[in-house]
């Protein structure tokens, strides 16, 4: 692979380009590394920014390449911008480059016509964004520490609520998943957070793991609650999980409940550096698989399932909520310094189900578990 890294995209949405830069610019820019320079090739109304801002050597200009020159001689601002990128790495000398998997495919075919190696590399970026520092543990854990003030707030309103005809009641309205929702968007933006809303299934729709739960909450029903909001300040997500049934759980809630703590335990017991993700996803499916429930490391060839344990096990969190490395089936050797989620899940189509989500950080020796909340099931008011 090329020894010199290229990317172009806007670092407001582009996580690589954010860790690379450490700059937020909500325009497309270039950015470059070769021989041991960080080059940042942007417009003026951002090169002081970045000049400020950035982890950048040196900042240019398109103005330093005939940027204006060229939309005045006929070319859509577009290509311009596609010939400023030529134009910069021929001034750095650069022929060859490492690309991430979401380079531009416009720009990767204009640099090709000119005689340019442009060769995706995804490992390469992944790596970078893995092992995380102190400054972005720390923005991981304000994120954290966000959500588990929503999730204080989760346990308040359905332990505040009571019975009513259609459902839970508080402060004299229907509890639905909607107004549950809304009040933990309102605990995350008080902390400084943000991010698409949280997940609420509530009874049956917790079955169906990603899908926004609406309607009433009801008694005797688990409630899944996955909150993986962005901490403004630094970027950084969180991700966890807890489910609840406000009085008393049916008998097979509380066994799945009892078999996915037990599933959650053993995994989390089996992470360390150098663990592969998979090992540590086995160690979750032999816990399921004693209680009586069925996992995918089973299923032949054609085969589906889409009950019971059906998803890998955890991912890491950073700059994105799900980025590498993989904790299931096709897992990753973990890093120190990776943070990871541990999720494991039982569900029924039809009723509900149970999943539990920790956050940790991966250490030479084990696991440091990021999450601090209880995991208990049943609310009562």
């Amino acid at each position: 692979m090329p020894d010199s890294r290229l990317i172009y995209a806007d670092s407001i949405r582009d996580p690589d380009l954010f860790v690379a830069t450490g700059v937020s610019i909500v325009d497309p820019f270039t950015y470059v590394e070769t021989d041991g320079k960080r080059v940042i090739v942007t417009s003026e109304l951002e090169a002081d920014a970045a000049r400020r801002n950035s982890s950048a050597t040196d900042v240019w200009t398109g103005s330093e390449f005939g940027a204006r020159e060229l939309v005045k001689g006929g070319m859509s601002h577009e290509q311009a911008s596609l010939e400023v990128v030529r134009r910069a790495l021929e001034k750095l000398g650069v022929r060859d480059v490492a690309v991430p998997p979401s380079f531009p495919l416009e720009l990767a075919d204009y640099l090709r016509g000119h005689g340019l190696t442009v060769a995706p590399d995804r490992a390469a970026f992944e790596m970078r964004r893995r092992v995380k520092d102190e400054r972005q543990l720390d923005g991981i854990r304000a994120a954290q520490k966000a959500t588990e003030a929503a999730f204080a707030r989760a346990v308040e309103v359905i332990g505040g609520s009571s019975p009513g005809g259609d459902g839970l009641v508080f402060e004299g309205e229907t509890l639905t998943a909607e107004r549950l929702t809304a009040e933990l968007e309102d605990v995350l933006r008080a902390h400084g957070c943000e991010g698409e809303a949280p997940l609420v299934g509530n009874g049956p729709t917790g079955a169906n793991v990603h899908e926004h739960g609406k309607g009433p909450i009801r008694p005797h029903e688990s409630v899944i609650i996955d909150i993986f909001p962005r901490h403004i300040a630094s970027r950084y997500h969180a991700d966890m999980t807890r489910t609840f049934c406000f009085g008393d759980a049916p008998e097979q809630l509380r066994h799945m409940h009892a078999t996915v703590y037990e599933a959650l335990r053993v995994s989390e017991e089996r992470i360390a550096a150098g663990v592969n993700g998979a090992a540590v996803w086995e160690a979750a499916c032999d816990a399921i698989e004693a209680g009586g429930y069925r996992t995918t490391r089973g299923l032949g060839q054609g085969e589906t399932l889409d009950e019971d344990f059906f998803h890998g096990l955890g991912h890491g969190v950073g700059v994105e909520v799900h980025e590498a490395p993989n904790l299931g089936l096709a897992g990753d050797d973990l890093l120190a310094g990776d943070v990871v989620t541990i999720e494991p899940g039982v569900y029924r189509k039809g009723f509900g189900g149970i999943r539990l989500e920790d956050l940790g950080v991966v250490r030479e020796g084990g696991c440091d578990i990021l999450t601090d909340f209880p995991y208990d099931l049943e609310i009562r008011p």
